[in-house]
């Protein structure tokens, strides 16, 4: 197995069983999807890209109107669970689970983009947002929304602890404020509303499980060296939330494509 499969393995068996990979909660994916619903038509072609296991995809086939999802993520086990998921609640008709590229994505039902909604629960940070804005701006219907949550910084910078700094400086290069992302959006083309703040929950059902798997597998004797790094690398970003978890929020951030700018 080379070093890449390795690694990919190793974040495999740390989210086995676990429904977030990434902070998230699905009260707030839902109360979001309500609040568009009325805005989508009946049957509106979705795509959830970065889906994980699925967690929001679910959420978005069971509360919007009859729609169709692509439901895309470049990592197979992780589709797998999402296609095992969705026929278990009766929604498999309703969602396309996809191995794929989010920047480049593959067809729903055989046709390219006309989507009404793009949805990303953070994963933007994985092609960097205006890498996103510009690949999937194309994708949406005139009028068409997206929504995605990212993590940005809460406090000022002359309040921002070393420690946060240090890490989010090195793990997310693009981090930066709620009302810079809210500019981006508008640059790029889109008619963004106010953005909403995601609660303590979302990080908790996020890192509370990471955090009792984490501590499972470290007692295991069996872990291979790029498990034990992957191990690490989750540890301090544990750490860090722990430590200075104040300096940042994820928000969710809803924009409408702009057709005056086409």
């Amino acid at each position: 197995m080379d070093q890449e499969n390795e690694i990919m393995s190793s974040y495999t068996i740390v989210f086995d069983h676990l429904n977030h990979l990434g902070p998230g909660d699905s009260a707030t994916t839902r109360n979001l999807a309500e609040r568009l619903r009325s805005d989508l038509p009946s049957a509106s072609r979705v795509a959830d890209f970065g889906c994980g296991v699925g967690a929001s995809a679910l959420v978005l086939a069971r509360y919007l109107t009859e729609p169709r999802v692509l439901a895309l993520d470049s990592h197979a086990p992780f589709i797998a669970r999402a296609e095992t998921a969705a026929s278990a609640r009766g929604l498999g008709g309703r969602i396309s689970a996809v191995v794929g590229d989010m920047a480049d994505p593959p067809p729903l039902d055989g046709v390219i983009g006309g989507f009404d909604l793009i949805w990303s629960e953070s994963a933007i940070y994985s092609i960097g947002r205006a890498n996103a804005f510009a690949n999937w701006r194309p994708l949406l219907k005139p009028d068409g929304w997206l929504v995605f949550s990212d993590i940005v910084w809460q406090s000022e910078p002359a309040a921002r602890s070393d420690k946060a700094c240090e890490f989010w400086s090195k793990e997310y290069p693009d981090i930066t404020t709620a009302a810079d992302v809210v500019d981006e959006l508008t640059g790029a083309g889109f008619t963004p509303l106010d953005p909403v703040l995601s609660g303590s929950k979302a990080w908790s059902n996020y890192y509370e499980p990471l955090r009792d798997r984490l501590r499972l597998l470290t007692k295991r004797g069996d872990c291979s060296q790029a498990l034990i790094n992957v191990i690490a690398e989750f540890e301090q970003e544990i750490d860090v939330y722990d430590c200075a978890g104040h300096d940042v929020a994820l928000y969710f951030f809803l924009a409408r494509r702009d057709s005056m700018s086409d």
